[in-house]
């Protein structure tokens, strides 16, 4: 697995559109892997980062990746990947970690089905209360457990854009940027989530859930 890191250059006119519409991100990341047709290769998971002034795109990929062309039209041509295999090897039951992840918290109601499908219809958490909750129900499942005072939603948005320049087959999602100190409760489980995702829309930069190094008993 490599974690790759792309700076963008939010002044060019192509990188605003890519920030305005997800798809943009979405094909442009895929035209990387376009030749490696099965689904391993494929398996990839991407969001849009800020740190302080400077605005980055993070992408999770399970092979070696070329990005010059992202970086190229909209960047600065400069980015920098690292082997994501060593965090996942040190990774531990008990162990502490800040992390991010910028996700789709919905609901489905069945008592509402979708026409289509026969499933329920599909629904998102809009307050932060609810999208706090959102998490804390399914942490567990992902291997990890959350004390309420210990994350926070820091940036809350709908998300509206379109796959063709035609604007058919609209999409809106509701996003949610989560901030905060997990703890492992089960490396398996834990691994698979960082590997996978976490919840729906990650074609469209939600589910990507990174790390960052915590000691406890020091805010650092």
């Amino acid at each position: 697995m490599y974690l790759s890191r792309i700076p963008l250059n939010v002044k060019r006119r192509d990188t605003m559109q890519a920030l305005a519409s997800p798809h943009v991100f979405h094909s442009e990341v895929e035209l990387s892997f376009q030749r490696r047709m099965d689904d391993e290769h494929k398996r990839m998971l991407w969001r849009v980062d800020y740190f302080g002034e400077m605005c980055y795109l993070l992408v999770l990929t399970a092979d070696l990746p070329e990005f010059n062309h992202i970086a190229n039209k909209f960047g600065y041509g400069q980015w920098e990947h690292k082997n994501y295999n060593p965090l996942l090897a040190r990774l531990e039951q008990g162990q502490f970690w800040r992390f991010r992840l910028r996700a789709n918290p919905v609901h489905s109601s069945f008592a509402e089905k979708n026409e289509k499908s026969n499933r329920g219809k599909v629904f998102a958490h809009v307050t932060q209360q609810q999208q706090k909750q959102w998490l804390t129900d399914r942490a567990q499942a992902y291997g990890f457990s959350l004390q309420e005072n210990a994350f926070d939603v820091v940036h809350t948005e709908w998300k509206k854009f379109y796959k063709t320049k035609g604007k058919s087959h609209g999409i809106t999602l509701r996003i949610a940027d989560f901030e905060g100190i997990l703890t492992i409760s089960d490396i398996d489980s834990f691994r698979n989530a960082l590997i996978h995702g976490i919840g729906r829309a990650k074609a469209y930069g939600c589910g990507l859930l990174t790390l960052a190094r915590y000691k406890v008993g020091h805010d650092e």
